[in-house]
């Protein structure tokens, strides 16, 4: 019997007085947040306003005047830029918000369908206008990017502007638009809404394949891995459909790649992220060279602790004794957590808690992880699978990571309250481990021990796991590329492969291991998963700065209310924190291995 049976309930106490907690509300509130109901009139009123603010763009700039001087250019801009607080996306969030809570709710994914379909049309009337900016005379470029009254947009020309070379003619970037739906958003939904009305008996009762998929590697090993068995089946079943999906999303990608002339596979996912090839290629082979030696000294070690092989499910088993931890106790420790950093997060995650921001619970039809959401004029949005384990803790933790981001960055003129996936990866785990740190600062030797297991292996899971999931997924398009095609069990085996390079002898990694690419969300990204590698590395050493001066946490302030408002590599740089060296890559592999040493000693003082 696992270790991972023995978990006590955690009792928490908190290190100072809070405030006072209203009611906390479980589920999204979508009727107060959003709109009453399908039919509710501000709906459709919100959805005609945007086409209405379209057309009459349209139809002042279509004539491409306003291209003539720096002076007019300026001015439209302006317009253009205003029109980022059109309710137009708010529907859109609402009926994508009701299809993650309910696979089976055939209104929210139609109408989702028909509205996406007018807003992607009244969008490409106004699609000129970008293009156009992009090409503007290099003279009316150089004024603009010297212009102080340009200085707002001044990172958003720039981008666009070397963004350029990149883009196809408005009828062609008209069709590309058109086209997203069904070459990409229903190859991807069909495949979640056939997995979100999956589930598995167990214990007699039936447990939503979500569920199963966030609670299974938490379980004692026998129950693992039955559990893991009947999960297995439902992979299985849908593996056909999935390698189908994920075979047109690579053939699509292919063909965007080749029409605006991308090199390589990820360089549009680099350039996405405000960062380049240079940075992801420099992370890639340090986390390949010396990460994956880490990865595999502490499997062994682990190994060694636990005195019996382990699989690859088995990586995550607890070592000592795990505490067990309600919501109502995750939330206490990210309470303490966010007040204590600065008590205006604490006050915003309040704030989300009773108001209806965060839905917690997996149910029927539900879709399955989690994540953040937020937009212009929206309110930001959580949703978990929580199941009362230090994995849900960390989740907790991690999405209120974002939830703060995006809190801060609406300090940000509407322009540049988005952010790259790349600073957004930072944030979450930095208070992930944060909340993590918290926790380990509360318990005996023994407690510690098991929470230092997990902290490590969540670090190993975001910082070297990620690299692995990254090389699969390009050996996945590297292979569909060149050979038309890869089918199900091949990108099972593949994926495998990759597990066991990080892992290396300690774990007994095989061909089923891989079946988890035909659920996980993150392989239909483009190359999404690095961003959690490159997060954890930069929010390791935002920590490590907190901890040696505490003064520091007004640099982290700076860092989350940046929004896109430059490259991250500048927004790191503002930190004091260089992205662009692997010297840096090898600084945060310098505090894993310290964990990793401590953890080894201390494992060897609690015998």
């Amino acid at each position: 019997m696992s270790n991972a049976s023995k978990k006590s309930k955690l009792i928490w106490k908190t290190d100072y007085k809070l405030p006072t907690l209203g009611k906390v509300k479980s589920e999204w509130d979508l009727q107060s947040l959003f709109y009453k109901n399908e039919n509710d009139p501000r709906l459709e009123a919100d959805v005609v306003a945007t086409e209405i603010a379209f057309q009459k763009f349209a139809k002042k700039y279509q004539n491409g005047r306003w291209t003539k001087s720096s002076t007019s250019v300026l001015s439209a801009l302006k317009e253009y830029v205003d029109m980022q607080t059109l309710p137009g996306s708010k529907p859109i969030y609402y009926f994508s918000y009701r299809q993650q809570l309910d696979a089976k709710d055939t209104i929210a994914e139609r109408t989702l369908n028909k509205l996406s379909d007018r807003l992607t049309k009244a969008g490409n009337g106004i699609l000129f206008f970008p293009l156009q900016l992009a090409k503007l005379p290099k003279t009316i470029q150089k004024e603009l990017l010297s212009s102080e009254k340009a200085e707002l947009y001044h990172w958003f020309l720039k981008d666009l502007f070397d963004d350029a070379k990149y883009q196809l003619s408005e009828p062609e970037e008209k069709i590309l638009n058109l086209k997203a739906l069904t070459s990409r958003g229903l190859w991807v939904n069909g495949t979640e809404k056939i997995l979100s009305k999956k589930s598995i008996k167990w214990k007699g009762k039936s447990m939503p394949i979500h569920g199963a998929l966030m609670q299974f590697e938490q379980l004692p090993t026998k129950e693992r891995h039955q559990m893991w068995k009947a999960i297995k089946v439902v992979l299985e079943d849908i593996s056909e459909v999935a390698e189908n999906e994920l075979t047109a999303l690579v053939l699509d990608k292919k063909t965007d790649d080749e029409l605006r002339g991308y090199l390589k596979p990820y360089s549009a996912t680099t350039r996405a992220y405000d960062s380049n090839d240079k940075t992801l290629e420099a992370l890639v082979s340090v986390i390949e060279d010396r990460g994956y030696a880490l990865s595999r000294r502490f499997f062994t070690i682990k190994k060694k602790i636990l005195k019996r092989d382990l699989t690859y499910i088995d990586r995550n088993e607890s070592v000592g004794n795990e505490p067990k931890i309600s919501f109502e106790t995750a939330i206490e420790i990210c309470r303490d957590t966010f007040y204590d950093f600065n008590p205006e997060y604490g006050k915003y995650f309040d704030e989300m808690l009773t108001k209806g921001h965060i839905d917690v619970w997996p149910k029927d039809g539900k879709g399955g992880g989690a994540f953040c959401s937020s937009g212009v004029n929206q309110p930001t949005m959580v949703f978990l699978n929580h199941n009362d384990s230090l994995e849900s803790l960390r989740t907790l933790a991690h999405e209120m990571g974002h939830a703060i981001h995006s809190f801060r960055s609406k300090s940000q003129p509407p322009l540049y309250e988005g952010y790259s996936t790349l600073t957004a990866e930072t944030a979450s785990t930095f208070f992930e481990s944060l909340a993590l740190e918290r926790l380990m600062s509360k318990v005996d030797e023994k407690e510690l021990v098991s929470i230092l297991n997990g902290m490590i292996g969540d670090r190993i899971g975001t910082m070297i796991m990620c690299i692995a999931r990254f090389k699969f997924e390009l050996e996945m398009h590297e292979t569909i590329r060149r050979e038309g095609g890869m089918d199900h069990q091949e990108m099972s085996a593949a994926l495998a492969k990759h597990f066991a390079d990080y892992t290396g002898k300690a774990i007994d990694t095989s061909p089923e291991h891989g079946l988890i690419v035909f659920s996980k969300p993150h392989y239909r990204m483009n190359f999404y998963q690095y961003s959690y590698s490159f997060g954890e590395i930069g929010s390791s050493i935002m920590r490590a700065k907190y901890h040696a001066d505490n003064t520091y946490a007004k640099k982290v302030d700076h860092f989350l209310s940046q929004g896109g408002s430059a490259s991250v590599e500048a927004i790191f740089k503002s930190v004091g924190i260089d992205m662009t060296k692997p010297e840096t890559f090898h600084l945060g592999l310098d505090l894993l291995e310290a964990d990793i040493n401590r953890f080894e000693a201390l494992s060897k003082s609690s015998k």
